[in-house]
């Protein structure tokens, strides 16, 4: 593990050069995952199958394997189209977005306040942008960030580079003047194969990943908050 004063150096050398800064959002600001997880469940449920908690976490939540993945790995005969699948998903998630269920993490709000002083914030996230709205309208906190991409804002999701490089545009900048801050896997690949730094926080799902080729990684939401303040 990193010293601590290490890390914080690295970071403040990284902060210095960089113009701006690109979120996830699901399980870095928002409290999301368990909702994802709880909607697929809800969907499979529906056709005789349950999802594994722990291997969604992997599988599904850093890997980005999604639906494919769960019916290769089980070998699963669904009467059902995977469209359909995620239609039916996205649809059920949508309902706790809109509920005020999610909320953001309690430090979120510091963090994001924090790089907002001499960074130009964005998100891109693999949701769709109106959910994302919803969550942070609940929280009072959509107009924190002037530039917001979902699922739609890109032909390829995650661990494809395409939503942290449209996400560059938007803020103005070329990908090396940003960084990225993310928890899954398939964000770090994104992220490195955008030209960015990544961040990684690690969080009660990610912690036994191994997030090798990130420039960072931090132990929780609280390290990197208080590294930052220091």
């Amino acid at each position: 593990m990193t010293e601590p004063s290490t890390l914080k150096n690295k970071l403040h050398s990284l902060l210095t050069r960089s113009k701006a800064t690109v979120f996830d959002f699901d399980g870095l600001l928002a409290d999301s995952e368990p909702y994802h997880y709880r909607a697929y469940n809800e969907v499979f449920e529906r056709y005789g199958h349950t999802l594994d908690k722990e291997e969604y976490w992997v599988e599904w939540t850093s890997k980005g394997k999604g639906i494919a993945g769960e019916i290769e790995r089980h070998n699963l005969k669904l009467d059902v189209d995977p469209v359909d699948l995620r239609k039916q998903k996205f649809e059920v998630y949508s309902r706790f977005c809109q509920s005020g269920e999610i909320k953001l993490f309690p430090l979120a709000g510091k963090m994001v306040e924090k790089l907002s002083l001499k960074h130009k914030l964005a998100i891109a996230s693999g949701s769709w942008a109106t959910d994302i709205r919803y969550i942070l309208e609940n929280a009072n906190a959509v107009n924190l960030f002037p530039v917001i991409l979902g699922k739609e804002s890109a032909s390829r999701e995650k661990p494809h580079p395409d939503i942290f490089v449209n996400a560059a545009e938007k803020l103005g900048h070329p990908p090396s003047e940003c960084f990225v801050l993310e928890d899954a896997l398939k964000g770090l690949h994104a992220a490195r194969e955008a030209g960015m730094p990544c961040i990684i926080l690690r969080n009660s799902l990610n912690r036994n990943i191994d997030f090798a080729g990130a420039d960072l990684v931090f132990e929780s939401l609280e390290d990197f908050v208080t590294a930052l303040k220091t």
